[in-house]
Order: C-alpha cells, then structure tokens, then sequence
C-alpha cells in the first residue's frame, strides 16, 4: 500500500456471515449437547432412585417374612418350655403347629429334631422314622453353645423335594445342652417369583444376599447361582464395608456385567437385598433420546450452514462487484487523467518544440537575407531539434494510447517470463552493471502473456535507464499472497527517481524524458501502469529514506 495508507481492520461482511453461521451452529451443537448429556445424567440419576426405592421396599418384605420367621421359631421354644420338651406324635403339638403354619404361608414346613437329628415333630410333613437330618448344618452348627439364630444356605427338602431356606434355633435345657432343634422352612421359590416379578424390565434383578455373600435368592432364578458365594465381589469387598446401605455403578460378581446397582442391609439380620439394572438398558434409552436430538438438531445445523452459504455467496458477489466497480471508477478516473495529461501535452510539451522551429525558421528567414552561411546551418540544426523532440513525444503518445486490450487469458508463468526477458536484455544489464535477484518463486497467473511479458522488459528497462552512472545497480523481485491478490514487490537501488511519500501518476511524458525513438523511462513506466490496470490490477511506487526505490505491482491471483 501506499505510504501513510493503513489497511483497513474491519472483517469482510462475507467473513463476518461465515463467522455468525459458525456460531449459530456452535450454539445448536452445544445446546443439543448439553441437553442431551443431561439427560444421560438424568436418566442414571432416575434409575439410580428406582433401585433404592425398590431395595428400601424388598427389604421391608423380606425382614417382615424372616422376622414372622422367628416369631414362630420363638413360639414353638416357647411352648416346648412350657410343656418340658416335646414328645414324639402329640396331637396337641401337631396341631398347635398346624395353627402357626396358617398364620405364615411362606413357612413351607416346620420341623423338632433331636440333637442326634431325628425327627420329633413335623408340619406338614409327615416323614417316617428311618429320615435322619443330623448331615444337615442347621442341625450341627447348634453344637456351639453361643449359636443363636442360624440362616443356612438354599436346600432342597430331602421330604417335600421344595428349595427351601432353614432358618433355626436351638432350644436348651437349663444347663444350656441342646434339647432340641427348631426349624422353619422358608419357601425359596416364593421370594424368588416376588423377585422376579417386581424386578426392572429386561435385564434387571434382585438378589438376596447372606451377610457372608452367599447367595440365598435371585430375579431371575438360576440354579446355578443358588448357594454359591459371592463374597469376593464388589458389593462384599468394597461397598458394604464401607456402609449398610448405598449404590454404586460396576462389573457385578453374578454375571459379570456392568450394572447400576443399590443396596440395603435388613436390621437385625445379617441379610443384604441387591437391586441392580443393566447400564446398557439405560443407555439405550439415552440412546433413542441421542437420535431424536440428532434427528432435530441435524436440520437445524443444516438450514443454518446453508442460509450461511447462501448470504456467504450472495455477499461475496456483492462485494466482487463492488471491487469490479471501484476498479472501472479507477480505470474512469485514469483514463479522465490521462486525457488531462495530454491536454498539457497539447498546451505545453507539444508547443514548446513548435515555437522552438518557429523562432529558428524566422532567425533562418533573416540570415537567409543577410547571406550568412554558418548561421543558416546552425538554425537548420535547431529546427531539426525541435522537430525531432516533436515527432519522438508524438511517437511515445502515440504508443501509449495505441495499447489495445488484453488478449484471452491463459496460465502464464512469472518466473519463465522472467528468465526470457533476462536473456533478451542480458548485454543491457552487463553494460550498465546491473544484477537482477528474484527472492523466493514467481507465482503463476492468468493473463495476457504478451502483455505480461512487455510489462518485465519495461519494467527493468526503466529501472536500468534511471540507474546512476558509475555504480553498480541491484534489482530485486519478489511476490506474496495478499488476499486474492499477488503483490509484486521490485527494489532498486542507485536510481535517480523520487517517487515521493504518495502514489506516483507515472505520467506518459515528462520534460527531457522522451528519446529520439519516442520511448523513455518515464513512458516504460507508464505503460507498466496500464498494463497492470488491463490485468484488473493496480500500481504504485514509493522511494524510502535511504535512497531506494519501490515499485508495486498488485495482480489478480488464480
């Protein structure tokens, strides 16, 4: 740019609508994302309040159905106390217990052994006498003294053939040895439907739990899991420790899935309800919520990149043809200038050689009277002059204005058009000691490669012809991408041309500047000039503080 021109800083209203479009569909993209995120943290949090709400009511149930459980354990003690024991085929016995089993229908039966593990009493199962129950560990783990209640693993009744849970006391004689043993069978298959059926739909479950990890019940019901110990999974090991009752999200130790889990102790016994849900259950939901956001928030992004793209385009038109019509106003304004500057011509330059031949044609009129030979000749040489200088100024207007419009443009490279032209005014620039050093490659660009080519020669035909004697000249040439322009940067050294601190007009004659021939440094300059402005470009030069001089040259880019 000129000296004392500053770009301007304000954005393009094309990069500004690119900008906002930008934004707008930022804004939809983070909106949708924030929503949608939480829902995820929504959909957990629910799921996480489900499973505690139904651990919170299972546990309610199975402490009401083991501590009707103890109940009746407790009554039968009691009433072998107060009968001094229990004998064998008792009708009162047999239905006191037919009376208890009526009030507790998930007691699938309720049995008096014998220390030794015989059968005193049974209801509703009549077994004979060859049945022994001593191999069982509700029977056994009462040999402790301080054994108080005890919850066995899951069993299968070796009389009824149900799955059962044995929870038993021991009822002792004063000095504390067993007089017999009470059980009370709960029916497994019962928990297990209440847990199946209340569990959260598909891969949900609920699982009861000994406070040691084995496994007393689950929804769904495996056979295989009936019984076995769990102890080394995450619930046991790290979040029961750590308090009674909770939830956590993890691999779970009964089928080795990640689930969202909660969990409760039941007070006064050492029993744990797990209920947990599948985390892939949850996520399909948040998935079908993911979709529904995309399927809404993909058009969005969508109208907006296109209406984006639309006023993008519509903008840039606008703006091509703003800087098409601020290129013809300038074209307008030189051409005005042009004219201007050839009306001067007609008025000033022109004249002045005229009155020069007129003034020695009447000097040769007088000495043509007074016979003087030498004088005649000396005027003869001065009318020539001047008629030369005229016809070389005519020449040089006559040029300028004689160059015709581009030709259809093709791809033409710079830096080929360089090396020719260095190679046709290769003796010049030997002559006058000049170098020329391209920094960096010169682009390619569409144009006239005629034109293209007369601007180089007249370029360093110039620079070279106002080069001062005696020294030895640099020409440097360098380009670089300026928007959808290439700016052409020539430096020169050593040259006898103020350009000044503005823009130069570069006139197509100056006084004393014209040759015989009609050409010149100043008209080479010139036509330079109208070359760049038929490419859609434009041209001006500077000369700095230390004596060099700049010319620049902008052209459209591909």
């Amino acid at each position: 740019m000129p000296n004392g021109r500053e770009r301007p800083t304000c954005l393009d209203p094309s990069t500004l609508v690119v900008l906002l479009g930008v934004m707008a569909a930022l804004f939809i993209v983070v909106t949708f994302a924030t929503m949608a995120w939480q829902r995820r943290v929504d959909l957990l949090l629910e799921r996480q309040t489900s499973n505690e709400r139904l651990a919170e009511t299972l546990a309610e149930h199975v402490e009401g159905v083991f501590q009707q459980s103890t109940l009746v354990l407790a009554t039968i003690s009691e009433r072998l106390s107060h009968e001094g024991g229990a004998k064998p085929g008792d009708p009162d016995f047999h239905a006191f217990l037919a009376t208890l089993a009526r009030q507790a229908p998930e007691i699938a039966a309720m049995r008096v052994l014998s220390p030794d593990g015989r059968y005193l009493h049974s209801y509703p199962e009549h077994p004979d006498e060859t049945v022994n129950a001593a191999d069982r560990d509700y029977v056994a783990v009462h040999a402790t003294p301080r054994q108080g209640l005890f919850l066995g693993p899951p069993i299968v009744s070796r009389i009824n053939g149900l799955l059962v849970l044995p929870v038993s006391i021991a009822h002792r004689k004063p000095d504390g040895t067993v007089a017999a043993v009470v059980v009370a069978l709960i029916r497994i298959d019962r928990l297990n439907t209440l847990f199946d059926t209340v569990r959260s739909r598909p891969n949900g479950t609920v699982a009861l739990f000994r406070a040691d990890g084995i496994l007393l019940g689950r929804g769904p019901f495996s056979d295989a899991m009936g019984g076995q110990d769990f102890s080394d999974g995450p619930l046991f090991k790290t979040h029961l420790p750590a308090s009674p009752h909770g939830s956590y999200t993890s691999v779970v130790a009964t089928d080795q899935r990640l689930r969202q889990a909660s969990y409760r102790t039941l007070d006064g016994l050492p029993l744990v309800v797990s209920v947990s849900g599948l985390h892939d259950d949850a996520m399909a939901v948040w998935h079908q919520y993911l979709a529904a956001l995309t399927a809404i928030g993909l058009p969005l992004v969508m109208v907006a990149a296109a209406v984006t793209l639309l006023l993008h385009r519509q903008l840039r038109e606008r703006e091509r043809f703003e800087r098409l019509l601020a290129r013809r106003t300038a074209d307008l304004e030189l051409a005005n200038e042009e004219l201007r500057h050839v009306a001067e011509i007609s008025a000033h330059h022109l004249q002045e050689p005229l009155r020069t031949v007129l003034s020695y044609g009447q000097l040769l009129i007088r000495a043509a009277q007074g016979k003087d030979g030498g004088s005649l000749d000396e005027y003869l040489g001065f009318v020539r002059a001047g008629i030369d200088r005229m016809k070389g100024q005519l020449d040089s207007l006559q040029r300028y204005l004689g160059m015709e419009q581009c030709r259809p443009h093709q791809t033409v490279s710079l830096t080929r058009l360089m090396s020719e032209t260095l190679e046709r005014l290769g003796p010049e620039l030997e002559r006058c000691g000049g170098v020329v050093v391209v920094v960096g490659s010169l682009p390619e660009i569409r144009g006239d490669r005629q034109h293209l080519a007369s601007l180089f020669h007249h370029l360093l035909t110039a620079i070279m012809g106002l080069h001062r004697p005696d020294t030895r000249q640099t020409i440097r040439f360098g380009a670089e991408r300026e928007d959808d322009m290439w700016h052409l940067r020539v430096e020169a050294d050593n040259t006898d041309i103020n350009f000044g601190d503005g823009e130069t007009s570069f006139p197509v004659l100056d006084s004393g500047s014209v040759g015989p021939h009609g050409g010149g440094p100043t008209l080479s300059l010139a036509l330079c000039r109208k070359i760049v402005h038929l490419h859609g470009g434009h041209m001006w030069a500077e000369t700095l503080e230390s004596g060099e001089s700049r010319l620049h040259l902008f052209l459209p880019g591909m």
